[in-house]
């Protein structure tokens, strides 16, 4: 970056060069002193002696053009006329040529056997100066004006360098104390860096990885509840498999071990119910899983879900009912939808005793849209409403279950961009668990 701001730099003092140049040419700043300076020189000199001094002024001009090293330069060309017109001197280039009349000195540029000059001309009480110079190609003007320039450049830039290498090898210093910090740590090290960086924008870098390390920390004390939770969850209905396992092995009678089959058999279930909601729960919060969205019949789907838990509320004695428009279509990510209202229905059919009522309400308000699951049981303490969302936690009234309904319906709700909250229900105990979203 360094090396390009010094070639932009350079690019526009050659550019200023360029145009000083280009306006020196135009004003003839140059040819204007040297032509009233030869006329001066000339007074009354006789036609002789104003032609020899012509010739000799003509070549130390260009003995000193000549000198100053410049590629490609060419000489002056000079002609000495009386005020009548009559030709005195012409150099080398302008013999064979006809006298320049005053009009064609004043041009801004003439052309003579194909070649270009700036023309100039000085009168005075006798003499006509006429000073010529070949035009300079642009491609020539900023190779002298670059081949000037270069060695500037190359004397600064090492002075540029010098300095900005100090500057970025002491102010990333501290970056590469971070760096040495974060390759020694162990990988299982979670503690915060507790790096004095004085450099404010630095700074941030370690509180943000002193927050990512509290965040990891966070996570992985949330996934060791999770193992020590699941472990004990699944130690149960596998101590229950194990022990009606050996009750069928020794049941003296038919009976007896139809019954050990029975409670193996509630066992697996439970088991397998368990193992589901994991790898449910597992799908739900993986960051990578594919979430597409589908339009689809909010009431088609909240029946349907009544109809396939339709033989568990009747074994329950628990009567549903579903309070809904008569169409209600959404866009919504149905693998989410889907796992809220089979846990939260199930949850409810669950947790309430026989002969509960449970209603399943949907409704749509300027695109705003609500799912309700009532019933008529236990509810649950306000003060448990907190952690209800909480893998694995069961409240001091809970039923059957393992915990993770709740915790299910919030990581659904949560890819749905819905909002889950639990109180009270309307009239009367129970609970009332409501989820809102506006459809996108």
């Amino acid at each position: 970056m360094l090396l390009l701001a010094v070639v932009m730099i350079a690019a526009v003092l050659l550019g200023l060069d360029y145009l000083s140049f280009r306006t020196g040419m135009a004003d003839r700043l140059a040819q204007r002193p040297a032509a009233e300076a030869l006329g001066e020189a000339l007074g009354e000199a006789d036609e002789p002696v104003a032609a020899a001094i012509v010739r000799a002024t003509e070549l130390q001009f260009n003995r000193t053009r000549r000198a100053s090293g410049l590629p490609g330069i060419e000489d002056l060309a000079f002609e000495l006329q009386t005020r009548d017109g009559r030709r005195v001197y012409a150099s080398a280039a302008l013999q064979g040529q006809v006298s320049l009349t005053p009009l064609q000195a004043r041009q801004e540029v003439i052309q003579l056997r194909g070649r270009g000059y700036w023309p100039w001309l000085h009168e005075t009480a006798r003499w006509r100066v006429i000073l010529l110079e070949p035009v300079v190609q642009d491609s020539l003007v900023l190779r002298w004006l670059g081949g000037g320039l270069l060695p500037s450049l190359l004397v600064a830039i090492p002075l540029l360098m010098l300095p900005l290498w100090w500057a970025v090898r002491t102010g990333l210093a501290p970056l590469r104390r971070l760096v040495s910090a974060l390759a020694q740590r162990d990988a299982a090290a979670l503690t915060p860096l507790k790096l004095d960086l004085r450099h404010a924008e630095l700074q941030p870098i370690v509180g943000a990885i002193d927050g990512l390390l509290a965040r990891a920390r966070q996570h992985l004390e949330h996934e060791r509840a999770l193992t020590h939770n699941t472990a004990h969850e699944l130690r149960t209905p596998l101590a229950v498999v194990a022990a009606q396992a050996h009750a069928l092995a020794t049941a003296p009678d038919a009976a007896a071990a139809e019954a050990a089959r029975q409670g193996i058999e509630r066992g697996v279930q439970r088991t397998s119910h368990l193992v589901e909601q994991m790898l449910t729960l597992a799908g739900l919060e993986s960051p990578g899983a594919p979430r597409a969205t589908e339009a689809i019949d909010l009431v088609a789907l909240c029946r349907q879900h009544l109809i396939d838990l339709t033989p568990l509320a009747d074994a329950r004695g628990i009567e549903m009912a579903l309070v809904s428009p008569e169409d209600c279509r959404a866009t919504v990510v149905v693998s989410a939808l889907h796992s809220i209202l089979d846990n939260l229905l199930r949850n409810a059919l669950n947790h309430c005793p026989p002969g509960s009522q449970m209603e399943l309400h949907l409704t749509r308000e300027d695109g705003q849209f609500r799912l309700e699951v009532q019933d008529n049981g236990p509810g649950m303490p306000a003060e448990e409403r907190a952690r209800a969302f909480e893998r694995f936690f069961r409240g001091q009234g809970a039923g059957p279950g393992s915990g993770l309904g709740l915790a299910i319906v919030n990581e659904a709700a949560r890819l749905l961009g819905a909002r889950v909250s639990l109180a009270d229900r309307d009239g009367g105990p129970g609970l009332r668990v409501t989820v809102e979203w506006r459809n996108g």
